[in-house]
């Protein structure tokens, strides 16, 4: 078995490489020469007698080999910045950063409000939240460039632990006193017949939506689509549109009145979890783990 270590530097140039998507971006990231960054790449993919990018006119795309090194460097940066911290609390100056991967929607309404909550009790700890689709949460996670992710997912992950979740249920939004508001409950095969606001097609929303769809050979065809939830909610304010979403993330609008839900009905829609997630081996730093106690303890409930 092979036996060597890799050289940090070499490993911080790589990994701005996959981050900038260029040899040229990461040398203006890390103010060096890209004649430094090409060597570096040069020398790691000659200890490895692999090659870690796919060389393309518009930039470069990371190997499967590539995507396994980016895996282990980013380990061992959130490796090195937990031993960091854990000295630095043992000196007495204990400042921790806690990184957070949330999807659009739901976690940019729930989390700030309970990290200030959190942070009135531990006023050391810090919070870096980063809004993406939901799919690409649990690829930060697996990854280490979150330590915790919030997520709507419908299946297991490889290599990710899910230490809280609540079924995510899935309703149809509109203005008070629109035409299906008489209805307690909707199916999806009535919703045709309204302008539709829908997340954009790549969504795990959308995902689950055109399955269950497939199923009742219907389609939705979206009026407006967009990857920002609040401009969704400002669509259907006016008219007769529509929009879908877990509950939780119109919770504001639905709280003040200015827009209603109704349930969808559907078994496959509504299988589907609001997840807290973690990585399976990897350990936590000490302030993600009292968050996620913090949010397990709360009451009322986040979600």
């Amino acid at each position: 078995m092979k036996r060597f270590q890799f050289d940090s530097t070499a490993l911080r140039y790589f990994l701005t490489v996959v981050d900038t998507g260029s040899v040229n971006g990461a040398a203006a990231r890390l103010n060096v020469v890209s004649s430094a960054v090409s060597r570096q790449i040069a020398g790691l993919e000659q200890r490895l007698q692999n090659q870690l990018f796919e060389r393309h006119p518009k930039g470069m795309r990371v190997t499967e080999v590539g995507r396994i090194l980016a895996d282990h460097a980013r380990r061992v940066e959130a490796d090195a910045a937990r031993t960091y911290a854990e000295i630095d609390g043992q000196n007495g100056r204990y400042t921790q950063t806690v990184k957070v991967a949330g999807a659009h929607g739901f976690a940019a309404q729930a989390l700030p409000r309970q990290f200030a909550a959190f942070q009135a009790e531990h006023p050391s700890v810090r919070f870096s939240l980063t809004i993406l689709d939901a799919g690409l949460v649990t690829e930060r996670v697996r990854s280490a460039q979150a330590d915790i992710g919030l997520t709507f997912s419908h299946s297991a992950e490889k290599d990710i632990a899910v230490t809280y979740a609540r079924p995510a249920e899935i309703v149809a939004v509109m203005r008070p006193g629109h035409p299906l508001s008489a209805y307690g409950a909707l199916h999806l095969t009535q919703l045709p017949a309204y302008p539709l606001a829908l997340p954009e097609g790549g969504s795990a929303l959308r995902q689950v939506l055109d399955m269950a769809c497939s199923l009742y050979n219907t389609s939705l065809s979206p009026a407006f689509t967009s990857n920002y939830p609040d401009a969704l909610y400002q669509y259907v304010l006016t008219g007769n549109g529509i929009t879908l979403c877990a509950r939780l993330t119109a919770a504001d609008h639905l709280k003040a009145g200015r827009l209603i839900c109704r349930p969808i009905d559907d078994a496959l829609l509504n299988a589907g979890q609001i997840q807290f997630q973690t990585h399976v081996s990897r350990p936590l730093p000490d302030a993600a783990h009292r968050f996620l106690r913090f949010i397990r303890s709360e009451t009322p409930p986040l979600f």
